[in-house]
């Protein structure tokens, strides 16, 4: 039998396994990666069971996009279009696209060709080792990876894909120097997008959460949040109120998962003519005591946040590798293969007494 790696898979019906795959070697154009280490995200939890609704999403997979390691081999090809060397460590673009389609050739980043590693590429393709749950994945040709550097935890680098979508939606909405932000939804993702706003000039940011989220709501502290509150011990209107003068937000950011109250929560914080962005997935669920009149009426902006743009990317690893804020707060637990199940039950906060700011998987070859 030849080499083999092991790796995490996931099957689509809220089981997974630790298995041993066979190495994965260089694709035409590509590379193989060693995975140092991938950030488990709350998506991973919805993709366990079932799907998040990736275009063509694929099972059995091994799953992973938040994905930091080194490259263990690479194609001339490869080595002359990405800039990069054996040995060198790198973070992945998971979005592969086509390169040929009329977004594509356009600059939009909306491929409609696309692949997700960690998603759509599945044990059927070759090794299958296509996600960072495996201890080495393979990357084809036109992958997108930025080189990190070598003296940071690998741990702490696994945030630059929540980094990334939080620089695209605080675009999108229009941070600016001077404003208030509210972030609604202390995770990981929430972080983020505190870190993201506060460099983009926000000047009063506000995050909110349950009691629940406590030690989230540290990390928020201890990131550069101004205030923080638990809706559920006082009001997050009149406080933001006594906060801002009766000026309110002129940026809400929605990441709460789905709970559905606090996007009417969130039209009742905004400022007249301010920006609500909604990027927390409530599961198709409907939302109750949502006013829409009150969006027409004071003249709201509703914006979407999903996913992040290569841009934005490359502002987020430089943000992560800059030290502009500390890392080390949005580290949380480290688990191994070993252990995944550990980290599984802590992305879904179903650990008696215990709750994480963040999960990384480390891989120990």
């Amino acid at each position: 039998m030849g080499a083999t790696v092991r790796a995490g898979v996931f099957t689509g019906d809220g089981k997974w396994d630790v298995r041993e795959l066979a190495a994965p070697e260089p694709p035409a154009g590509g590379a193989v990666l060693r995975v140092e280490a991938v950030g488990l995200c709350g998506s991973d939890l919805a993709q366990l069971h079932g799907g998040v609704g990736v275009p063509g999403e694929t099972f059995p997979v091994v799953p992973g996009h938040e994905i930091v390691g080194r490259i263990d081999a690479i194609t001339a090809d490869a080595a002359g279009a990405w800039g990069v060397v054996e040995g060198d460590r790198v973070c992945v673009d998971e979005i592969l696209r086509c390169g040929t389609c009329a977004a594509c050739r356009s600059g939009d980043p909306e491929c409609s060709g696309m692949h997700v590693y960690g998603y759509t590429l599945g044990l059927e393709r070759e090794s299958g080792c296509w996600g960072g749950y495996a201890e080495r994945m393979a990357l084809l040709a036109r992958t997108n990876v930025h080189r990190l550097p070598n003296d940071i935890p690998a741990e702490e680098l696994t945030m630059f894909e929540p980094m990334a979508n939080a620089v695209y939606w605080v675009q999108r909405s229009g941070v600016k120097l001077g404003d208030t932000v509210v972030v609604q939804g202390p995770g990981h993702q929430g972080l983020a997008c505190l870190v993201a706003a506060r460099a983009a000039g926000a000047t009063c940011v506000v995050v909110t959460g349950t009691r629940r989220d406590a030690g989230r709501l540290e990390a928020a502290r201890a990131l550069g949040a101004d205030v923080t509150i638990d809706v559920e011990t006082e009001d997050p209107v009149a406080r933001l109120g006594e906060i801002t003068g009766g000026h309110m937000a002129d940026v809400v950011m929605d990441l709460a998962a789905v709970a559905t109250a606090t996007i009417p929560l969130a039209v009742a914080l905004v400022r007249n003519r301010g920006t609500v962005l909604l990027a927390g997935l409530k599961h198709f669920q409907p939302v109750e005591g949502l006013l829409t009149d009150l969006i027409v009426l004071r003249q709201l902006t509703l914006v979407g946040g999903a996913g992040f743009t290569p841009a934005s990317m490359r502002v987020a690893v430089d943000l992560v590798a800059s030290g502009r804020f500390d890392r080390s707060v949005l580290v949380g637990d480290v688990v191994t293969l070993d252990t995944l199940d550990e980290g599984i039950a802590l992305l879904a906060r179903s650990l008696p007494g215990r709750d994480s700011v963040h999960v990384s998987l480390v891989h120990e070859s």
